[in-house]
């Protein structure tokens, strides 16, 4: 498997001392945050593959260069490791894409927003759709940033979120962030409110309401009856 750089441009990603990882989790862990795996064309344009080749010694054989043709001359293109912007907090995949509690890139600045630790997650939506090019109308915003991924489930795409959630500990149930604590208060200090209006009372063919409180349903014997029991 093929080492890239990792940098926050190309110029810093062809330094001498830019570090390198295989994989997206071994470059976020190096830096810290999510990061994606671009793909940038360098600035200088060649006449001739042997002059690219003499300007670039590893062009070829590494994986991190791919020589092209654009415009009349010959380009390279440089895939790096480059940092993806802060990935959204929730306590879900669901809550990350719809309504986060906030937006971090480090695992620090996740815990002042969930007040427990965090861990950068990959979960994927469930829902599925029949051609890439539908779930990128929906969703490539994200992808081109590095905050998502497209994945192929059972024949059909789905994309996978990159979110910072919890470390859940199996004997202690986590403890709610600021926002949702402010949400939890506004929710309880709120009227209670059905979502239907109350169905009116089933009233049988030998019931009829108490005169007193047509709350209670009174058969013919003239037994109180509540409605329900």
């Amino acid at each position: 498997m093929s080492r890239f750089p990792i940098g926050a441009s190309v110029r810093d990603a062809r330094a001498a001392d830019a570090p390198t990882a295989r994989t997206a989790e071994e470059a976020a862990a190096r830096i810290g945050g999510p990061v994606f795996l671009a793909s940038e064309e360098l600035p200088e344009s060649f006449a001739a593959p042997e002059a690219a080749e003499a300007a670039i010694p590893d062009l070829y054989g590494g994986g991190r260069y791919e020589l092209l043709w654009r415009d009349n001359s010959w380009r390279v293109a440089l895939r790096y490791w480059r940092p993806a912007p802060p990935a959204p907090v929730a306590r879900s995949v669901e809550a990350a894409v719809k309504r986060p509690l906030g937006a971090a890139r480090t695992p620090e600045e996740a815990r002042a927003i969930l007040q427990a630790p965090a861990e950068l997650a990959t979960e994927t939506l469930p829902q599925r759709y029949a051609t890439r090019a539908r779930l990128m109308a929906r969703w490539g915003a994200l992808a081109a940033v590095g905050l998502a991924e497209i994945v192929e489930r059972e024949g059909r795409f789905a994309v996978a979120v990159h979110y910072w959630r919890p470390i859940v500990s199996p004997v202690r149930a986590p403890q709610l962030a600021p926002a949702e604590r402010h949400e939890l208060a506004e929710r309880i200090a709120a009227p209670l409110k059905g979502q239907a209006p109350q169905a009116p009372l089933d009233i049988g063919l030998f019931e009829q309401p108490a005169p007193e409180n047509p709350d209670i349903v009174l058969a013919e014997e003239g037994d109180g009856r509540v409605r329900g029991e």
